[in-house]
């Protein structure tokens, strides 16, 4: 009896090994094409840290064609895009509360709205509109030169801290302040 017990348990370790093994292998695949970056805004006011996968153009069509106009975008790829903020900020205006949010995007072709959304989905592959905290409008900025993998960066701009996304020939960004 403790034989075939134990030979039982033997195959079901081998199976969950071999189950665990290929999502490993997939997911480091997905991140091969499209690795695992974090931007990141400290100061003595405020610390935000936004976790993203940035893909790469490779000659693609990307915005009206792979990601279309009009419809929500991860913004990115892999995982969900989160953001996390020790302190309130406010988006023209509106305030968001310090927390852990989902980031996802609604491009345009002269103007996105930036979601921050309550629900992490895994991947990303999900959107529950009911679950947004806080939509903010950015215009498009287009770009000389194209940027060849998807960025989310911080900057200073006029004093003002500002959130930024560039990729192939775009840019959108939102200013914000501390609360």
């Amino acid at each position: 009896m403790k034989r075939k017990l134990s030979t039982a348990v033997l195959i079901l370790a081998v199976i969950v090994g071999g189950i665990v093994g290929v999502q490993q292998y997939q997911l480091y695949q997905t991140k091969k094409y499209s690795p695992a970056q974090i931007a990141s805004y400290n100061n003595n006011a405020i610390s935000i840290e936004v976790t993203y996968s940035g893909p790469f153009k490779k000659g693609r069509a990307i915005f009206g064609d792979l990601v279309p106009y009009g419809e929500w975008w991860r913004t990115g790829a892999n995982e969900a895009t989160t953001i996390r903020l020790s302190r309130d900020v406010s988006f023209s205006g509106k305030t968001l509360k310090a927390g852990y949010y989902s980031l996802v995007t609604i491009p345009g072709e002269t103007e996105w709205q930036i979601v921050f959304n309550n629900k992490i989905h895994d991947w990303g592959t999900d959107y529950t509109p009911e679950d947004d905290v806080l939509r903010v409008s950015a215009k498009v900025e287009k770009l000389p030169e194209v940027v060849e993998q998807f960025t989310i960066d911080f900057s200073e701009e006029n004093g003002s801290p500002v959130l930024i996304m560039a990729w192939d020939k775009i840019k959108v960004s939102t200013p914000f302040k501390v609360l």
